[in-house]
């Protein structure tokens, strides 16, 4: 029996040397290990001892108890062999009446009772000593002698196997025996897993855990010494499973993450739960960057250790291949699921702290994935689906922005420039308050909803909270030009005495304002028009496509998308999917980019009525000149233009700064024809004139030609004939044309006498007469509209008229 203690003694050494010395440095606490180990070695022997004694007086009392027996079956066997003297035979029983056979019969069935009885009592016996001794080894092991813990919980699980393979072994017939050895399995179990765990615990805090990790040989000894029984402790459960489920103790699953693992995020989840589950003022849930960090701090201490050394433990414990550092992680997450779950009445009752956590929560995986290459399942995907959560941040930021958007918008100087003039560049729109306000609120909600996964999740946030704003600002801007429609410019004329300036007029006041509403409606658009460009709205946009699959319009997505199914979630959220390439140009903000365009359009339409409005109403002085056919010629303006020109020159100016050079030059060429069709038809064609009198028109018409030109738009709008103000610069050229040859010609080939009678003959062909007026240089009027202003001289209408009489 020695011999057998001795050499499981010296097997138990050799696996505890062989797990834990694995460095040389290790080596030099071997001295004092032994020495533990032989103080160990000795009390087990006196244990032994005892335990030898306590089976010797047992078994002197079962060898008594035999000898009773064999006494007793001697004294049958006398009684035997005077019944067959008797009968005269030694090999057959011969009875005088079938009583004394009965009789027999009884004694010796008792006495097989009483026998069968002492053997099942001696086997109860052995059992009971066997699993006594088993119990007292585990005491006398805990807390100082793991292996020797394991060792016991190895003996008690052989009883409980040996149970199963031999059904008539005296535990199985003794249910309050298997009781008891299921019991201490499980307390042996417990025992030696707590005083593992404890001692892993103490070598951590030792090493400086949390904080950084620097580990003596010592600490690395003792975490290795904890670390082989936990792993001794998950072989046994793996190798004994069977066993152990039958008898209803199992306490692992061949699955489950290694014990040593286990409890190494144990100690995370208790520091965690300290710090943030508690009444303490850490535990805010709103405040999700303070335990992520906490948790991603202890993590980085515990990845160096994982990496080098327990990594190194665990392929040596032959429990098979494992990343250490991977499943640590995956171990710690149930952390944060149960920190969410927590605050998820929180977050419901706060969901824009949902977007903060999202936030947080991405860049927590993004850190696990990147630079712990972690490749497990996320928490922010179960904190998404759940639908409540995800509707109360849907709300609470449809509700934020618009609240912020609305009070925006009731600021008087809602629709003001944001910036200076010269803070941005002409061919740049310059964003309004409100405007800036708008994009800024869109932008940001989808910067907070940038990390969520789900296309179905960011497709119902900006349906919900995006396009809500820009609505508004839509309804805002149309609002605006509604009312401004209204009113009639004929009623904004100042009508003191005097000039005014431009700049104070009210129809300067009332541009100033279209300015504001086109600037708004252009920036908005032209940042639509960007967002349609962002990944983030591409993605979005081919999930669309995806979903329409070209039997509607993707761009009437948002009309259904609450009615959208489970279905049409994996549609949105499969990148394989087929997209309709026909669709694939437009954009998610498409619609949205259409409709600003078209109120753009319209506060520039607008611009234009309002300035054609002001200067023709202006030029109602100069309509109502009769003074054409005058003996004089002033060589300046006519009177009835000088309050006017100031103002224009100014108010072209005004129009070069408040619109970009393409919407200016398309008001001031509109501007222009409106001049240039107001002279033709309530000037020109409208007054009699003589050739002074076409002299001074030809120059009224030539300073307001200037003063267009001087503009920015200036180039663009000047044609080929140098003039912007073409018909009526023609007008006045054939107005200003000489009655002979004895007069200047001006700019006219011909003089007046020598080529009006050809035009004004009735007989005479149009195809001839249009080109005789082409041929003098009048390209962009025709033939009767030549005639009714030649008979508009009236210096040269009377000679002709004495002529043809």
């Amino acid at each position: 029996m020695t011999g057998v203690v001795n050499l499981e003694t010296r097997k138990a050494i050799q696996q505890f040397l062989d797990g834990s010395f694995t460095s040389l440095e290790s080596l030099e606490l071997v001295e004092e290990l032994l020495k533990e180990e032989e103080r160990t070695h000795a009390q087990l022997e006196r244990e032994v001892e005892e335990a030898c004694d306590a089976a010797k007086a047992v078994s002197a009392e079962a060898s008594n108890i035999a000898n009773n027996v064999h006494e007793q079956a001697m004294g049958l066997i006398d009684v035997h062999s005077q019944l067959a003297e008797s009968a005269g035979s030694e090999t057959s029983w011969e009875f005088c009446d079938g009583t004394q056979v009965m009789g027999l019969v009884s004694a010796l069935a008792a006495e097989l009772q009483t026998h069968q009885r002492l053997k099942q009592a001696k086997q109860y016996i052995d059992a009971f000593i066997a699993v006594k001794r088993t119990s007292e080894q585990a005491k006398c092991s805990l807390g100082r002698d793991a292996q020797g813990m394991l060792s016991a919980y190895g003996k008690v699980v052989a009883l409980l196997a040996n149970e199963q393979e031999e059904p008539g072994a005296t535990i199985s017939s003794a249910p309050h025996l298997r009781s008891y050895a299921r019991q201490m399995a499980r307390e042996i179990w417990t025992s030696a897993e707590q005083a593992a765990s404890d001692r892993q615990s103490e070598s951590l805090h030792n090493m400086g855990w949390p904080g950084r990790i620097e580990p003596s040989a010592a600490d690395l000894q003792q975490f290795g010494s904890s670390f082989a029984v936990l792993a001794g402790l998950d072989r046994m459960a793996h190798d004994a499973h069977d066993v152990l489920e039958r008898n209803e103790i199992a306490q692992r699953s061949r699955d489950e993450a290694p014990l040593a693992l286990q409890h190494m995020v144990r100690q995370v989840d208790i520091r965690m739960r300290y710090h943030f589950e508690s009444a303490r003022g850490t535990s805010r849930a709103d405040r999700p960057e303070w335990w992520l960090g906490q948790l991603l701090g202890m993590i980085r201490s515990l990845v160096p250790l994982l990496e080098l050394h327990v990594q190194r433990l665990h392929e040596g414990s032959g429990l098979g291949a494992l990343d250490v550092r991977n499943e640590f992680i995956r171990l710690a997450l149930p952390i944060v699921q149960r920190k969410l779950a927590r605050d998820r009445e929180a977050y419901i009752a706060n969901g824009l702290v949902v977007a903060q956590v999202v936030r947080e929560l991405a860049d927590f995986e993004r850190t696990l994935q990147d630079v712990y290459f972690y490749d497990g399942a996320g928490v922010l995907d179960v904190l998404l689906q759940d639908d409540e959560v995800f509707a109360a941040w849907v709300d609470a930021e449809r509700n934020a922005a618009m609240e912020a958007y609305v009070e925006g918008s009731a600021q008087l100087d809602a629709f003001a420039q944001l910036y200076e003039d010269d803070m941005v560049d002409a061919d740049h729109p310059k964003p309004s308050r409100i405007a800036h306000r708008a994009v800024q609120l869109v932008a940001s909600i989808a910067d907070r909803y940038a990390a969520v996964p789900s296309c179905m999740r960011r497709l119902q946030m900006l349906a919900t909270a995006q396009f809500p704003v820009m609505v508004a600002l839509i309804e805002d801007v149309e609002m605006q030009l509604d009312e401004f429609s209204r009113l009639s410019l004929a009623f904004l004329r100042d009508t003191a005495d005097g000039p005014v300036s431009a700049m104070q007029s009210p129809v300067a006041a009332r541009l100033q304002r279209l300015a504001t509403w086109y600037q708004t409606a252009w920036y908005v658009e032209d940042t639509a028009h960007d967002w349609n460009n962002q990944a983030t709205y591409i993605d979005m946009w081919a999930a669309v496509c995806r979903h329409a699959a070209g039997s509607t319009d993707p761009r009437d997505w948002r009309d259904g998308c609450d009615d959208w199914d489970e279905n049409d979630r994996c549609v949105l959220d499969d990148p394989d999917g087929s997209v309709d390439s026909e669709w694939l140009d437009g954009g998610i903000w498409e619609r949205t980019a259409a409709t600003l365009n078209g109120l753009k359009q319209r506060a520039l339409q607008l611009m234009v009525q309002a300035v054609c409005k002001d200067v023709v109403g202006q030029l109602r002085a100069f309509r109502k000149k009769s003074t054409w056919a005058s003996q004089s010629f002033d060589v300046d303006i006519s009177p009835e233009l000088s309050s006017l020109l100031p103002e224009l020159a100014q108010l072209v100016d005004l129009l070069s700064s408040l619109l970009p050079f393409g919407a200016a030059v398309h008001v001031l060429r509109l501007l222009a024809a409106e001049i240039d069709t107001f002279i033709v038809d309530r000037v020109a064609t409208a007054h009699s004139f003589n050739v002074c009198g076409g002299q001074q028109l030809a120059a009224d018409v030539d300073c307001i030609d200037r003063i267009l030109l001087s503009s920015a738009a200036g180039s663009t709008l000047r044609t080929s004939s140098g003039h912007v103000l073409v018909k009526a610069a023609e007008c006045a050229r054939v107005l200003a044309c000489p009655l002979d040859d004895s007069e200047q010609t001006g700019d006219m080939a011909l003089a007046l006498c020598e080529w009006a009678p050809a035009v004004l003959d009735k007989a005479a062909d149009d195809a001839e007469a249009a080109a005789l007026v082409r041929k003098l240089g009048i390209s962009h009027l025709d033939v009767g509209l030549v005639r009714q202003l030649v008979r508009c001289r009236v210096d040269f209408i009377a000679s002709y008229e004495n002529q043809s009489a």
